[in-house]
C-alpha cells in the first residue's frame, strides 16, 4: 500500500493500482517521441503487472506503531522477497520475458537496481539472509526462462533498455501517487542508442514537469484510484480496515507536464508573478 499524509489524513493507493498506472504511461511514452517501437507488449505487461504480489497484503492494510497506515517502504524483507518471486513465477505462465523484466525489477531492489538511480536505493550493507536467498533464487530462474524467450529479447541492450524503461515508468507513477522528494532519474532510454536523465521540478504532490518530456503533446493525465481516509492515525488495525472497506473508492488525476510549456503555469504555483 502507498499511503500518502494529506491534511490530517491519509491517502491510499494500492500497489496494484499503482501498477495500471504504470501500465497507463507506457502506453502513453509509446505514442510519445521515441517511439511506438520503444515500449514492447511484454515491457508494457511487465509495468501493469510488476507488483502483483502485493495483492493480498493490500487487501489487509496494517499500522506501525504509532497507528499509522504501513507503507509499501515498510514490509520486511522476510514476507517481501517471499511475495515478490511469488508473483514472478505466475507472471511467468502468461509471459515469459514480462516475468523476466519483473524479475530484474525484484533483483534490482536488492541491487542498488543495477545502476539505475532516481529512488532511494536499500543499503546492500543491510540486506540480510532473506534478500540474499532471492538474489540467487531469482538469478537461477531467469536461467530457466531465457530458454523460453527470443533471442533478439534477450540481447543485452534491448534487455537493458526494457529493464531502465520499467524502473522509469515506476519511478513516475510513484513520483505522483506518492509524492515523494526527486529531481531526477536515469539512464532513461529514448532513441535507440540514446538515454538521458529526466529532470523532474514538481508543482503539486500529483503534479510535475518533466525535461525531456517523453509524451505526446505538452500535457499529460493520467487517472489512479484511491481512497481518502479523514483519520490521522488509528488505535487498532481492525479499525483502520473497517475504514478502508467503508470508504467509496475514489479516482484522482496526476499530471505530467511539458518543461518548455509549462513555465508560465510553473511560475504561477510556485509564487513567481513574474510577467
Amino acid at each position: 500500500m502507498i499511503a500518502r499524509r494529506e491534511g490530517d489524513g491519509w491517502t491510499l493507493v494500492r500497489q496494484m493500482d499503482h501498477a495500471a498506472h504504470c501500465a497507463e504511461l507506457a502506453r502513453a511514452w509509446r505514442v510519445g517521441p521515441f517511439g511506438r517501437d520503444s515500449v514492447a507488449a511484454s515491457l508494457e505487461y511487465a509495468a501493469g503487472y510488476h507488483d502483483l504480489g502485493w495483492t493480498e497484503i493490500d487487501r489487509r492494510p496494517e499500522i506501525d506503531a504509532e497507528g499509522r497506515p504501513c507503507n509499501f517502504t515498510q514490509i520486511d524483507e522476510a514476507r517481501h522477497t517471499e511475495f515478490y518471486s511469488g508473483a514472478v513465477r505466475t507472471i511467468a505462465l502468461t509471459d515469459p520475458y514480462a516475468a523476466y523484466l519483473v524479475s530484474l525489477h525484484a533483483s534490482g531492489l536488492y541491487s542498488r537496481r543495477y545502476g539505475w538511480a532516481g529512488l532511494k536505493p536499500v543499503d546492500w550493507t543491510t540486506i540480510g539472509p532473506h534478500g540474499r536467498a532471492l538474489l540467487k533464487g531469482e538469478r537461477a530462474f531467469r536461467a530457466q526462462l531465457s530458454a523460453s524467450i527470443a533471442p533478439d529479447e534477450m540481447e543485452f541492450e534491448a534487455l537493458w533498455r526494457n529493464y531502465m524503461l520499467l524502473e522509469t515508468f515506476d519511478y513516475l507513477s510513484l513520483l505522483t501517487c506518492f509524492g515523494f522528494d526527486s529531481s531526477n532519474c536515469g539512464p532513461v532510454p529514448t532513441v535507440e542508442g540514446r538515454w538521458e536523465h529526466l529532470s523532474v521540478q514538481r508543482l503539486s504532490p500529483s503534479d510535475v514537469v518533466l525535461d525531456p518530456y517523453p509524451f505526446e503533446g505538452a500535457r499529460l493525465e493520467v487517472e489512479v484510484a484511491c481512497v481518502h481516509l479523514e483519520s490521522s492515525d488509528f488505535r487498532s488495525v481492525d479499525e483502520l480496515r473497517a475504514q478502508v472497506s467503508s470508504t467509496p473508492q475514489e479516482i484522482r488525476k496526476t499530471v505530467y507536464r511539458s518543461h518548455s510549456l509549462a513555465q508560465p503555469h510553473a511560475r504561477l504555483l510556485l509564487g513567481d508573478r513574474r510577467p
